[in-house]
């Protein structure tokens, strides 16, 4: 037997007789590995004190091997290797051991003494926050609250550092569940956490107040605004203070309890701390929910925080503010040639200028439209639209074809499309550009075919009602999946993942500790557990839903590509809308997507007698053509079993019974094929 393989079996004689024989016990097999490791591997208590015993070399290993059995849950060989391991990196091994929910394993760690804080040096307190932590925060939380909470009355001896950590993950807990761990770390004359403590977690510094108002948990922001030793101009992630996070949350910010955290945050912010985005596109997102959401102080603050720093994406700020010299030193920087502004923060610009008609910023807004259409940034009907005061109709040419416009954004376009017409070389562009057809699906999707407007939309000469909805640009994660959908409705997605999950065969477990004393302290304990159980199963459910809907959402996106807007609403059982469509004579009832499927195919498959009945009513249309497998519409209602949607078909008499499909099968094969009698019984005749 190879010896490793004996180590990791705990064959403790073969492994004696190697190493009288002369092995090196200390020698590694071809993937650097000793035999300690694989003895810790197989969870072998003796193997693993054989061969420290005849000279294996733990301190070799690094603090890995001991991380590696604390992964394991081997606590009997913790507590072997633990007296032959290095002190310095220890505090990791701990945090692996809370992290992944072993409390036995932890509480042999504390019991060694060697994290208490009144021991320690402000030297070991910067190598622990040097080093840094794992990123498992959503399972981390969790145990590190379990842990400090019900073992407080015992006094734990930790380190400073372990609590700062558990400070910084209830921060960033969802909806301000961390909040009651936050007031037990803080509490008191001599709080267990540092109310200011930065930690290196993945290369970026993270505060408690910067944490906490990144995630918009305002009810933990609130409670450390309130504590004395908060320092509110502290900075956090990308050296931005918690005023420019708390921006970046757009319901923070909606609401008027996050605007008041907003102002008091903005009086602590020193102007000018900040230099550069280097995180791209997070000062868009700070500006955007400003302009949104934000009153002129707050405008003013950030243009004074980031005056200079965020190129071409302050301008709206600068415009709202009139801020001269901030406009001057827009139109004289080299970086409007880089790209486009974002769309979103010229639509909200716009939307200022309409409840602002005689500010004076709208002319500088015509300036600098002259210079970007100058320079071929910008498209010249931007300009016409902004010289005839047409914003309405101006907005959706800030945003690409392939995109949906926001809700409000459509509607704007609609209403102003009466006075945009009057300008026909405007228009001719328009539609040319294809932002007729953009606005189409706009409307469509946004729900809003209901309003007047969309018929005059619909009215159109040059407009293709059948033109499918475009495909969404690929990503830098992969180009975008446009392999054939099922049809069978929208998809559900994805599970959500989890960052976290136990060893095999060491599932996660409430146990009682053994040491806690069976009275009134052990009732508490179990009532603890018993509540923190009931809270991760209600944000286990509520992030399971969210994730639900993110993923209906996007299948919903997906499943668009290709379709007309017709096979688009029959596809998704909207038969108010099939009718208005149906209403222009225009509307090719024939029209096939990019799988050649038809509306009425669609309509087959989402089971819709009302539309299917709606469809089947149009003289012209076509039952027998195919789509890319060579299916016409009976053999999706063959597939679907439906029997009143076979009948349906069979008594138009437009039905082709004698064709096969790509497999060279007929309707009534695949009807017998399912098990249907009585769909192959309705085909037969």
């Amino acid at each position: 037997m190879d010896l490793y393989e004996a180590a990791r079996q705990g064959s403790n004689d073969e492994i004696e007789s190697a190493v009288e024989e002369g092995f090196d016990v200390n020698a590694r097999n071809k993937d650097g590995k000793t035999l300690l490791w694989f003895a810790v591997q197989g969870g072998h208590c003796d193997t693993c004190r054989n061969l420290i015993a005849r000279g294996a070399r733990v301190e070799e290993e690094g603090p890995s091997i001991l991380e590696f059995a604390i992964q394991g849950e081997h606590i009997e060989i913790v507590e072997i290797l633990w007296p032959h391991c290095k002190e310095k990196r220890q505090h990791r091994c701990l945090e692996t051991a809370v992290s992944l929910g072993f409390h036995g394993i932890a509480d042999f760690l504390v019991g060694t003494q060697h994290f208490e804080y009144q021991h320690s040096e402000p030297i070991d307190i910067g190598v622990l926050i040097e080093d840094g932590f794992s990123g498992r925060e959503i399972a981390a939380f969790h145990h590190w609250e379990r842990f400090i909470f019900v073992r407080h009355p015992e006094k734990l001896n930790l380190h400073r550092v372990f609590f700062d950590y558990a400070l910084l993950l209830a921060t960033k807990a969802d909806r301000n569940s961390g909040l009651r761990l936050v007031n037990l770390l803080l509490t008191g004359e001599k709080p267990l956490a540092d109310a200011n403590c930065k930690i290196n977690i993945n290369e970026e510094i993270e505060t408690p107040l910067t944490n906490a108002a990144e995630k918009g948990n305002l009810e933990i922001l609130a409670a450390l605004i309130k504590h004395p030793n908060t320092n509110l101009m502290i900075c956090g992630k990308y050296n931005w203070p918690a005023f420019l996070h708390l921006l970046t949350s757009s319901e923070s910010i909606s609401s008027e309890k996050g605007r008041a955290i907003a102002r008091t945050l903005s009086k602590e912010t020193l102007p000018d701390s900040f230099l550069i985005d280097n995180k791209e596109a997070r000062l868009e997102t700070v500006f955007q929910n400003v302009l949104r959401f934000g009153d002129d102080a707050l405008v003013n603050q950030v243009i004074d925080l980031v005056h200079g720093a965020a190129g071409i994406s302050i301008l709206p700020l600068l415009i709202r503010a009139n801020v001269t010299n901030g406009l001057r030193w827009f139109l004289n920087n080299d970086i409007t040639r880089a790209s486009k502004p974002p769309p979103i923060l010229w639509v909200l610009l716009c939307k200022f200028f309409q409840h602002n008609p005689s500010s004076e910023a709208r002319g500088a807004f015509i300036r600098v439209a002259e210079f970007l259409v100058e320079k071929a940034i910008w498209d010249p009907m931007i300009l016409v639209c902004l010289n005839s005061r047409n914003l309405c109709f101006v907005k959706q040419l800030f945003y690409p074809l392939n995109e949906v416009l926001p809700r409000e954004v459509a509607e704007e376009t609609l209403r102003g499309l009466s006075q945009a017409s009057t300008e026909q070389s405007l228009i001719r562009v328009w539609v040319e550009k294809g932002y007729a057809n953009a606005a189409l699906w706009s409307a469509i999707r946004s729900g809003i075919w209901k309003s007047p407007a969309f018929d005059s939309l619909l009215s159109f000469s040059n407009i293709d009602l059948d033109e499918p909805f475009p495909r969404e640009k690929s990503s830098d994660k992969g180009e975008a999946n446009h392999n054939s959908p099922p049809l069978s409705g929208n998809s559900t997605g994805e599970k959500r993942k989890f960052p976290f999950r136990p060893p095999a065969g060491s599932p996660l477990r409430w146990t009682l500790d053994p040491v806690i004393p069976q009275n009134h302290a052990l009732q508490d304990y179990q009532m603890q557990l018993m509540l923190l159980e009931q809270q991760n199963k209600r944000r286990l459910m509520m992030a399971r839903k969210e994730q639900m809907d993110m993923a209906m959402e996007k299948g919903t996106m997906a499943w668009t590509e290709g379709k007309s807007p017709l096979a688009w609403a029959a596809a998704n059982r909207n038969v108010k809308l099939v009718e208005v469509l149906l209403r222009s004579s225009r509307v090719n009832v024939n029209s096939q997507d990019a799988y050649n499927r038809t509306p009425l195919m669609h309509a087959i498959a989402v089971n819709h007698y009302q539309i299917v009945e709606r469809l089947l009513g149009i003289g012209d249309i076509d039952l027998n053509l195919r789509d890319d497998e060579g299916k016409t519409a009976v053999f999706h209602a063959a597939q679907t079993g439906d029997l009143y949607i076979i009948q349906l078909l069979t008594e138009s008499q437009k039905v082709d019974f004698s064709i096969r499909d790509c497999n060279d099968e007929s309707a009534q094969d695949i009807a017998k094929r399912s098990g249907r009698q009585d769909a192959v019984a309705a085909l037969a005749t």
